[in-house]
C-alpha cells in the first residue's frame, strides 16, 4: 500500500470511491432513519409501514373531503363533492346524527382502513346591535370578553366614557341553524394500480422490502468511505515517496484556514441534509436531486480536508488566518480597557468595588428592561447581559471553591498542598497567595517542631546511654557489698536504700531508652500469630499475688473463643506488664481489677479497668504523655512513661490504644485486627 501513496491514479480512484461510498452511505442512512422512525425495523415492520401509510392517506383524503363538503354547504352549489377527491381507491359517506345518508360515493364496498369525525356545516348568520352602559371600567372589559366568547363576529365596536358611565356599542353576528354531520372516509380493500394512494402504499412496501439492504449499504459505504479518506489523508501533498517536499495547491494559500474550517463544517452539515429530509423524495427510493447534491458536497468536503492536511504538512496552517486579523484590534482595545479597569478597581476596597459593580449591572439591566418594554432588539442585549452575569457568578463560585479546597487541605494538615492561583484574579489571587504563605509558615513551624522533638528524643537517648554505664557499675558494686558482712544495722539499712534507689534509677533509664525507641519506631517487630487469651492469662498470673498482697481481687474474663492477632508476643507482653504495673501502683487497695478480652468479627479488644486510689484530675490525653503521672503528689515510684510506652508499642503492632477516665474509674482498651 505504501508504494501507491504518490500514484495519481491511486489517489483519483480513492477520491471517486470516497465520494461514491459516502453518498451511498448518506442516502441509505436517510432511508434507514425514515424506516426506524416509522417502525420499519420492528417485527413485521413492512406491514406496520403499510398500515401507517394507509392511515395517513385516509386521514388526509377525508380532511380534503371535509373542506369540499363545507364549501358546498356554504353556498358553492357548483362543486361536485363526489369528484372533489380524485382517487379511485377512496370512497366516503356523509350522514346526519340519526344515521341518514346525506351524500356518499357512487360505489361503496369493502375497505381496509377508515376514519370518521363529526363537524358542523350550514346555518345562517344573524346580526344584531348592542348598546349598553357599565358603571366601572372592569365591568365593561368583562362584558367585552363575554361578547367575544358568545358571538362569532364583532364589528363597529365602540368604547366611550361619558357622564353616565362606560358605554359599549357593537354589531354582533351569530350563526344559527348549523347541522352536525358525521363524515367517514374509506380505503378500498382491492386497490387500483393508479392514483396517489396506490403509489404511497407501494412506496412503503418497497421501503420495507429493502430495509436491511439500506442498513447494509449505510454501514458498508461508511466503512469504504473512511478507508478511502484515510488513504487520501495519508498521501495528501506527497509528490514522491521518501521526499519531504509537500505539493501545495492554489486553495491552500488563497483561502484562510479558519474560514476553510468553518465552510467545511457548514458543507458537511449540508451533506447530511438527505438524512433529515429522507421522507420528501417522492416515490423513488433514491431520488436524483439529493444524490447529486450529496455527491457534490462530499467532493467539496474531501477537497477541504485534503487542503487542511497539506497545510499542516507544509507548515502554513497558522500563517493565513482571517479571524485573528479581524479581532486583533478589538482584543487589544479590550485588554487595555480591562487593564485600566482592573487598576481602578484594585485601588478600591473590596466592599466598594463590589457595590460599584452591582450598581453598574443594575443600571445596564434597567436600560435593557426599558428597551424591552418599547420593543426592538433589546431582548438580545438583556440576554447577553444575563450571560455576562452568569459568567461573573461562575467565576466567583469557582474561585471560592478553589480557595475553600485550599483551606480544607490546610485544615486537614496537608501542608504540601499548594493553592493554584493560575486562574484566580484580583482579591481571589491575593487570598490564594496568602494561603500559600500560611502553608509555608505552618510547614516551617512543623519542621522546626519535629526537629526539636528529634533533638529531645536524641538527647534523652544519649543521656540515658551515658547514665547507663556508671549506673551499671553502681549496681554491680552494690551487689558485691550485699555479699559482704556489714559492721552494724545502720550500714545495712543504708545499703538497702542504695540498692532500692539504684534499681529504680536503672528501671527509669531502661524506660527512657525504650520510650525513645518506641516513639521513633526503632524497635524491630516480629509479627507472629498470637493467642490473646493465653498471653493475657500468663500476664494476670504474674501479678496475681502482687495485687492480692494489696487487697485487690483480679477478675479475668477471656474471650469465649481463642481469638488470634498478628503481634510481637514480647512487645505485647511489655504492654500488658506496664498496664498491670500501673494498676499495682495506683489502684485503690481492697477493690477489684477487671481484665476482659472481647472478640468481634474483625477485631479483638483487651480492656483493663480499676479504681484509682487518688483523684484523677487530669484528662486521658494528658495522662498518656511522657513523664505525666496521675499521682500529682508523686509519692509512688512511677516514672510517668508506662502509658506512653504502652501506647507506642501498641501502635507499632498496628493496634489502637485508648484511655478513658470516668471519675476514679481508669479504663485502658487495646484493639487489634483479628486474623482467622
Amino acid at each position: 500500500m505504501k508504494k501507491y501513496r504518490t500514484k495519481p491514479w491511486a489517489k483519483g480512484l480513492a477520491c471517486g470511491l470516497f465520494v461514491l461510498a459516502m453518498t451511498v452511505s448518506v442516502i441509505c442512512l436517510g432511508n434507514v432513519r425514515w424506516l426506524a422512525y416509522h417502525g420499519g425495523y420492528q417485527w413485521e415492520g413492512t406491514r406496520q409501514l403499510v398500515e401507517e401509510e394507509e392511515a395517513v392517506w385516509v386521514e388526509n383524503l377525508t380532511n380534503q373531503l371535509a373542506d369540499g363538503y363545507r364549501a358546498y354547504r356554504d353556498g358553492d352549489q357548483s362543486l361536485d363533492v363526489k369528484r372533489y377527491v380524485e382517487d379511485e381507491n377512496f370512497f366516503f359517506t356523509i350522514k346526519d346524527l340519526e344515521g341518514n345518508t346525506l351524500l356518499a360515493s357512487d360505489t361503496l364496498g369493502d375497505y381496509r382502513e377508515k376514519t370518521s369525525w363529526s363537524m358542523q356545516v350550514g346555518g345562517t348568520v344573524q346580526w344584531s346591535h348592542i348598546d349598553q352602559y357599565y358603571d366601572s371600567y372592569e365591568a365593561r372589559d368583562l362584558a367585552l370578553d363575554q361578547l367575544g366568547s358568545t358571538y362569532e363576529e364583532l364589528q363597529n365596536v365602540s368604547l366611550v366614557e361619558d357622564e353616565e358611565g362606560y358605554r359599549l356599542t357593537a354589531d354582533v353576528a351569530r350563526t344559527v341553524g348549523k347541522e352536525t354531520v358525521v363524515l367517514t372516509g374509506f380505503l378500498r380493500s382491492e386497490l387500483s394500480p393508479t392514483g396517489q394512494v396506490y403509489q404511497g402504499i407501494q412506496y412503503a412496501e418497497n421501503m420495507g422490502f429493502y430495509r436491511y439492504e439500506f442498513l447494509a449499504g449505510a454501514i458498508l459505504g461508511l466503512v469504504l468511505g473512511l478507508l478511502s479518506l484515510g488513504f487520501l489523508l495519508w498521501s495528501a501533498g506527497l509528490r514522491q515517496e521518501g521526499s519531504e517536499e509537500v505539493s501545495l495547491r492554489w486553495m491552500d494559500r488563497a483561502i484562510p484556514t479558519d474560514l476553510l474550517i468553518a465552510a467545511g463544517a457548514a458543507v458537511l452539515l449540508l451533506g447530511f441534509l438527505p438524512v433529515a429530509c429522507s421522507s420528501g423524495w417522492g416515490t423513488s427510493l433514491v431520488a436524483f436531486g439529493p444524490t447529486v447534491l450529496t455527491m457534490a458536497l462530499m467532493g467539496v468536503v474531501l477537497a477541504m480536508a485534503l487542503s487542511l492536511v497539506r497545510r499542516r504538512r507544509g507548515g502554513i496552517g497558522k500563517e493565513n488566518l482571517f479571524f485573528p486579523r479581524l479581532i486583533r484590534p478589538v482584543r487589544r482595545w479590550g485588554k487595555a480597557l480591562g487593564r485600566r479597569t482592573g487598576e481602578l478597581l484594585g485601588k478600591l476596597p473590596l466592599f466598594w468595588a463590589t457595590g460599584l459593580g452591582f450598581l453598574l449591572l443594575c443600571f445596564l439591566e434597567g436600560l435593557c428592561l426599558m428597551g424591552c418594554y418599547y420593543g426592538g432588539g433589546w431582548v438580545v442585549l438583556w440576554l447577553l447581559l444575563k450571560v455576562l452575569e452568569g459568567g461573573l457568578v461562575l467565576f466567583v463560585v469557582l474561585s471560592m471553591r478553589t480557595l475553600q479546597a485550599g483551606g480544607r487541605q490546610l485544615a486537614a494538615g496537608h501542608l504540601d498542598y499548594k493553592v493554584s492561583t493560575e486562574h484566580l484574579r484580583g482579591p481571589f489571587r491575593e487570598h490564594g497567595e496568602n494561603l500559600n504563605n500560611i502553608r509555608q509558615g505552618i510547614q516551617h513551624a512543623v519542621e522546626e517542631q519535629m526537629k526539636s522533638e528529634r533533638m529531645k528524643t536524641e538527647l534523652i537517648t544519649n543521656v540515658s546511654h551515658d547514665i547507663k554505664t556508671p549506673l551499671t557499675s553502681i549496681v554491680s558494686y552494690v551487689d558485691l557489698l550485699k555479699k559482704q558482712a556489714m559492721p552494724n544495722d545502720q550500714a545495712r539499712e543504708y545499703l538497702e536504700v542504695l540498692d532500692r534507689q539504684s534499681a529504680r534509677l536503672k528501671k527509669l533509664t531502661e524506660d527512657l531508652v525504650e520510650a525513645s525507641k518506641a516513639s521513633t519506631g526503632n524497635l524491630t517487630v516480629d509479627f507472629q500469630r498470637t493467642d490473646v487469651n493465653v498471653l493475657l492469662t500468663q500476664s494476670a498470673g504474674e501479678y496475681q499475688e502482687k495485687l492480692a498482697a494489696k487487697g485487690m481481687d483480679l477478675i479475668l474474663t477471656p474471650a469465649p473463643e481463642n481469638p488470634a492477632i498478628s503481634a510481637d508476643g514480647r512487645l505485647l507482653w511489655r504492654v500488658f506488664e506496664n498496664l498491670l504495673s500501673n494498676i499495682h501502683k495506683y489502684a485503690q487497695p481492697g477493690t477489684r481489677v477487671y481484665l476482659t478480652c472481647e472478640a468481634g468479627e474483625n477485631q479483638v479488644t483487651i480492656t483493663f479497668r480499676n479504681i484509682s486510689a487518688t483523684p484523677l484530675n487530669i484528662s486521658a490525653d494528658e495522662l498518656m504523655e511522657r513523664f505525666v503521672r496521675g499521682d500529682a503528689s508523686r509519692n509512688t515510684e512511677g516514672s510517668g512513661l508506662g502509658l506512653s510506652i504502652a501506647r507506642s508499642l501498641t501502635q507499632l503492632q498496628h493496634g489502637t490504644f485508648s484511655l478513658t477516665i470516668d471519675g476514679d474509674l481508669f479504663k485502658a482498651a487495646l484493639t487489634f485486627p483479628r486474623i482467622p
